[in-house]
């Protein structure tokens, strides 16, 4: 009896453990969902303007499907036909499917690829010396040189895409860019456990997604959120506040609260014009992804930020800026000092957990759990080595300095964790530090000893792969895989079918974007893509790095010192001392498009969650939790509805930054 009764404990131990694995119907709505989303957000950011359906690590689109079956779509299958109803992890799944191609459409691979490496030619002229600076050193391989394509994909062509033109180009691109994803999965599937199960890391941004897809209770027909009073007050706030401000947009006489501002309306005058153009702006979604947030974190986050205005303050009081050393320059630097930091950081922290991954790779370990990793140790360990050997030998068969080449590829796998370790462990919506990969090589030894054709490589790899990192592939990889945790579903299945998803993604999306551009004209389509800035920023970076050169700078190896001495000495403090309050991973976003946008609703969630905890204790906190995915929510379902809005008026409304 005692055997028996030993088996079946064995036994249901074993089917607790059995994880779900992607039904045909999730399969085949992912597939549908995926190729819908990847065609209309280049639609939808370009050529109407709207609120970005993606655009960051909690993706509009996705959240906005899981509000349809978890409100309407469940409700109904539920009442009539319960046998249908999709089941949690289902539709976690499906959630999971969806989010982690979602950037691949704009900023995760298309957005800086497309336009830039058909400006050149385009916008080359004797002003701005490209074509005599930049042109006869540029390869065909890399950039397109067929006038009738560019002119086609800038002015439009009556909707008839001229292909020829860019064979030879995505003959580089697209292994390399496919190859770098790659890499991507294979690190996120090696780092998930040491950050997951060792590290514990809370992944803020699965909590709204992950309530969205619990059971309901009994005698219930909606997820238990739906339930709380709170959530309901933090819901109507966001949809009633972006209700006004985007009718305000469509009709000026509709009384509305102004969201954007600017530091200097209100202080004027030297030196507070070095930092008059911070932004003052309303997010109520900011202030809820802030409350989940650990309160050294939120701190740490506000408090760098405004470390780096006051460095901008005292460089121009004391004149420093014009003995030309940059206060930008400075704190640029002291990120990139950072992220090198974080790499050195999470090799030693985590130095137990990478021996043993060695160890699984030459197949000498085994532990329980292993065969539902993302990727079996080995392919992950052996493909992420095989991936970076390829791009760098992509790039030196090309006769490109093998020095980039490596830089390059380390670095860039480096802002990709520091993407990921920012948004499990720090839940920023979006990650744009405005640092580039090569930052290091022109502090350190300049530009001068590269050639023209190393320099336009070097920096058009930099803008396509790791210049904005707001809809980058491996914090939606991580959070896709914590989703599976948190509902028993399969994550060897998950990440397979996810790979499914990028396949499907990429040509769709690419499809779109030569539509819409050969029909209207990139030129008529969102300026900062095309021509305003992020087409023309790498080229004037290329200019000023062959004629004058850059020179090896003091001020920003001192930053890069700085910014890893502060980085180690932070996370060392933090582990000695339990009181320390600075934590190092707002040194690495302190400057950038996402803190500029959020910084002051990150210091307001962080003081209203201090007061909650201080005066109404950890049950306060708890309570009032739902009132705070309301503001989240709340903002998600009003940039759908002015999503909506924005295709038939063509006026678009932008609900998040």
């Amino acid at each position: 009896m005692g055997h028996e009764r030993t088996m079946q404990q064995v036994l249901k131990l074993r089917e607790s453990e059995r994880k779900e694995k992607m039904s045909s119907r999730v399969i085949a709505l992912a597939v549908f969902f995926v190729a819908l989303f990847a065609f209309i957000i280049p639609i939808n950011d370009l050529y109407l303007r709207n609120t970005p359906l993606a655009g960051n690590l909690l993706p509009t689109n996705t959240v906005l499907v899981l509000l349809v079956f978890a409100l309407l779509i469940n409700p109904i299958l539920r009442k009539f036909s319960p046998n249908l109803s999709f089941r949690p992890a289902e539709l976690a799944s499906l959630w999971a499917l969806m989010v982690i191609p979602s950037g691949l459409a704009m900023a995760g691979f298309w957005r800086y690829i497309l336009p830039q490496i058909a400006n050149l030619l385009y916008s080359a002229s004797p002003v701005n010396r490209w074509d005599t600076l930049l042109l006869p050193h540029a390869p065909d391989w890399l950039v397109v040189l067929d006038k009738v394509t560019v002119r086609g994909f800038y002015e439009g062509n009556a909707g008839r895409v001229i292909w020829d033109g860019w064979i030879k180009p995505f003959w580089f691109w697209l292994p390399f860019g496919c190859a770098l994803l790659f890499a991507t999965i294979c690190l996120a599937s090696l780092i998930r456990r040491q950050w997951v199960e060792h590290e514990h890391f809370t992944f803020p941004l699965v909590q709204l997604p992950y309530e969205l897809v619990r059971t309901p209770a009994s005698n219930s027909t909606l997820p238990p959120l739906f339930y709380a009073r709170p959530f309901w007050l933090g819901f109507l706030f966001s949809a009633c506040f972006h209700t006004f401000c985007g009718l305000n947009t469509h009709f000026p006489s509709v009384p509305a609260v102004r969201r954007i501002r600017r530091l200097g309306e209100y202080l004027t005058g030297f030196p507070w014009d070095s930092i008059s153009g911070t932004f003052l702006n309303i997010y109520p979604a900011g202030v809820g992804l802030t409350y989940l947030l650990a309160n050294e974190i939120a701190f740490s986050l506000w408090f760098f930020f405004v470390a780096e205005r006051l460095q901008q303050i005292l460089f121009a009081r004391y004149g420093w800026t014009a003995l030309g050393m940059s206060a930008t320059d400075f704190v640029q630097f002291q990120q990139v000092g950072a992220v090198i930091g974080l790499l050195v950081v999470i090799l030693w922290a985590g130095k137990v957990y990478w021996r043993k991954v060695l160890a699984k790779a030459v197949g000498k370990l085994k532990e329980h759990g292993d065969g539902d990793e993302p990727l079996p140790y080995p392919l992950a360990f052996w493909g992420l080595i095989a991936a970076v050997v390829f791009l760098i030998s992509w790039l030196v068969v090309r006769k490109v300095s093998w020095i980039l080449a490596v830089t390059f590829v380390l670095m860039a796998l480096g802002f990709y964790l520091a993407a990921a370790w920012i948004a499990s462990n720090g839940g920023m919506l979006m990650v744009q530090m405005r640092i580039l990969s090569h930052d290091p090589i022109w502090a350190l030894v300049g530009s001068r000893r590269f050639s023209p054709r190393d320099i336009i490589v070097s920096f058009l790899l930099q803008k396509a792969f790791t210049y904005d990192l707001r809809e980058t592939l491996m914090p939606s990889l991580l959070n896709a895989m914590k989703m599976a945790d948190l509902t028993n579903l399969s994550k060897r299945s998950l990440t397979l079918w996810g790979m499914v998803m990028i396949s499907v993604a990429i040509p769709v999306a690419l499809f779109s974007w030569m539509r819409i551009c050969y029909t209207h004209g990139g030129a008529n389509l969102e300026g900062s893509t095309f021509l305003q800035w992020h087409a023309l920023h790498p080229y004037l970076l290329m200019v000023q790095a062959i004629d004058p050169g850059i020179q090896p700078n003091f001020v920003r190896s001192l930053g890069l010192v700085v910014g890893f001495s502060v980085f180690v000495g932070c996370f060392t403090l933090r582990r000695q001392l339990v009181w320390f309050p600075l934590h190092p991973m707002g040194l690495i976003v302190c400057r950038g498009w996402a803190m500029e946008n959020l910084w002051l609703m990150i210091l307001l969630g962080w003081a209203i969650k201090g007061l909650i905890v201080r005066y109404g204790g950890m049950s306060a906190y708890q309570g009032l939790k739902p009132l705070f995915l309301g503001l989240v929510l709340g903002d998600l379902a009003m940039g759908g509805v002015f999503g909506l809005v924005g295709a038939f008026t063509r006026k678009g409304y932008s609900v998040l930054p």
